[in-house]
């Protein structure tokens, strides 16, 4: 009886969400613009595949990042802000762990963000929505799509007011969704800051930069002090890697074979 109530609340939902982005489509529509839907289907994914340990559903998170987060994972309605070195990067990996195959992500303020690095990172281009990061209706996309999605990337270029933003986490605990904001304006339950520690790919004088090496600290809600990692950016699917440990990177070390008597 509960999940059934659940998907019934999420399509009323949905639906007051549509009806939003059909408003702010007029509008756009005005001023040569438009609003891409995709991610606005109604299929929603079924709650009884959802992982819920008692204390609200969680989310999944890259292998190499579990260990900067409670439980290894993120909970539905949370927020995550990134700070420092490859924001767009970190943004977009956590983004295609949580939404996994059934969710839909929606992405403002990233507009140099294309599809096709969209897809390298893994993100499904038949569930995502790319929402204008300006115009006078954003406020209202901004809080249909906190209504209607699994997943909210607010990206760097996004200009939010405190007041805003502070309506768009109430909004996204309400409706169950992850947001992940680029230096939002005010506090969030995580916030992680990677540094940037070299690249490599370089030899002398030759080469291409193929990876660099960042160090992330996590520190919020649930985590005590805080909790660093270090992984590897990108690999070549776009997602992120553990920093190998210093014995895997060592060259075997080279054996003699034993020398063979002659016959005869």
């Amino acid at each position: 009886m509960g999940t059934a109530l659940q998907i019934e609340d999420r399509e009323e939902r949905l639906s007051r969400a549509r009806a939003a982005l059909g408003a702010a489509e007029r509008s756009a529509a005005r001023w040569g613009g438009r609003i891409d839907r995709t991610a606005l289907q109604p299929s929603a994914r079924p709650v009884s595949e959802a992982a819920d340990d008692g204390l609200g559903t969680r989310l999944p998170v890259p292998e190499p990042l579990q260990a900067l987060f409670p439980r290894g994972s993120l909970r539905a309605g949370s927020s995550v802000a990134l700070e420092g070195a490859a924001s767009t990067s970190l943004l977009l990996s956590l983004a295609v762990a949580a939404a996994g195959e059934g969710s839909w992500c929606a992405i403002a303020g990233m507009p140099d963000l294309g599809l096709r690095s969209a897809m390298d990172a893994g993100l499904d281009p038949c569930r995502l929505a790319l929402a204008p990061a300006d115009g006078e209706q954003r406020p209202q996309v901004l809080s249909a799509l906190a209504d209607g999605v699994g997943v909210l990337v607010l990206g760097p270029d996004l200009d939010l007011a405190p007041a805003l933003w502070r309506s768009l986490l109430g909004r996204a605990r309400t409706a169950d969704t992850l947001v992940l904001a680029a230096a939002p304006p005010g506090r969030a339950d995580l916030t992680l800051r990677a540094a940037a520690q070299g690249w490599s790919g370089l030899g002398r004088g030759s080469g291409r930069l193929r990876r660099r090496r960042l160090e992330i600290t996590a520190e919020g809600r649930g985590v005590a002090g805080h909790r660093t990692a270090e992984v590897l950016l990108p690999q070549v699917d776009g997602m992120l890697a553990a920093v190998p440990s210093a014995a895997s990177e060592r060259r075997p070390a080279m054996q003699l074979l034993p020398s063979v008597r002659r016959a005869g």
